[in-house]
């Protein structure tokens, strides 16, 4: 599926220029060099006249060429693209959902409703049940390219608060996707179970780590990548269509069973809204010892 702003439009350039320059085809043509008989003035043209076999001149240029190309109508630059290439950029594909010029323009709700996802809540904790999910809390994203998208639920998001620093142990290459999120000065390491061959990082993230909280089905993504060939699905073991939601409630009353244990759960300090789902500064109120425990009951591991 093509990204909704992905425009065509068709375009002349000049074949013989050290540089394809795409001009968009305008009514009026009088004007220009290579549509009139002036292109016998230009200096490309009779650097390659030999190579034209005309016995007369035509009307424009020999080497004028037209074709299609496409653009983004959301961007506020424009960018042509030859139309031989869409699937070599997100427009072409379903990696478009993750684009920022789309998240910032589209209406997500709308687009959603229109392609009957179920975007579900458990506790005030946003549920996307078309993605999967691993068992220490990231989502993957398949798309039907081939490629998949994955990040941080929104579960992971609520009890982190904000990420401090982002820290990506490898960008691109072989392996399991894993980030480092610093959190009040707490290094805390992320690993998704299976590995794959990573293409992309969202290193936008680096120098704004709200967003990873802020949107985390979004903007908030972390990684783009591919199967492995010869190798156990990317998919294998993850947590999927109606087991979802009843997985959430079940995290939901651990973490509520955990907080319980706590010291500050026990003095009766803000830990848990009045619904009984725990707020979204938890995190920034257990101490450092605290912490670190729920974070490696919660979300460290391999294990699916």
């Amino acid at each position: 599926m093509n990204c909704p702003f992905l425009k065509e439009t068709r375009v002349k350039y000049c074949d013989k220029s050290a540089f394809r320059k795409m001009i968009p085809i305008a009514g009026d043509v009088a004007q220009e060099t290579c549509s009139s008989l002036r292109y016998r003035e230009c200096a490309v043209f009779h650097r390659h006249a030999e190579d034209s076999q005309e016995q007369e001149s035509p009307p424009q240029c020999p080497y004028l060429c037209e074709s299609l190309a496409q653009y983004c109508a959301a961007s506020a630059v424009l960018r042509l693209i030859p139309h031989s290439e869409p699937l070599l950029s997100r427009c072409g594909s379903g990696s478009y959902h993750y684009c920022d010029v789309y998240l910032g323009t589209a209406d997500r709700a709308a687009i959603q409703a229109a392609g009957g996802e179920r975007d579900c809540s458990v506790g005030g904790i946003r549920v996307p049940t078309r993605l999967l999910y691993s068992a220490n809390h990231m989502w993957l994203d398949a798309d039907k390219g081939g490629s998949y998208h994955l990040g941080l639920d929104a579960f992971l998001a609520r009890v982190l608060g904000a990420a401090e620093r982002i820290t990506f142990l490898k960008q691109t290459g072989v392996d399991r996707p894993s980030v480092v999120l610093t959190v009040r000065g707490v290094d805390l390491e992320v690993v998704f179970p299976n590995p794959m061959l990573l293409t992309a990082s969202n290193l936008y993230l680096r120098a704004n780590p709200a967003k990873l909280t802020a949107d985390p089905y979004g903007m908030g993504w972390l990684f783009r990548g591919v199967q492995l060939p010869g190798r156990p699905p990317v998919t294998s073991g993850l947590i999927r269509g109606d087991a979802i939601l009843p997985w959430i409630e079940r995290e939901i009353d651990r973490m509520s069973a955990f907080l319980a244990e706590c010291r500050i759960s026990r003095h009766g300090v803000g830990l848990m809204n009045d619904g009984g789902v725990f707020s979204p500064d938890m995190f920034q109120q257990l101490s450092r010892e605290e912490a670190l425990r729920l974070f490696h009951e919660f979300f460290w591991g391999l294990r699916v």
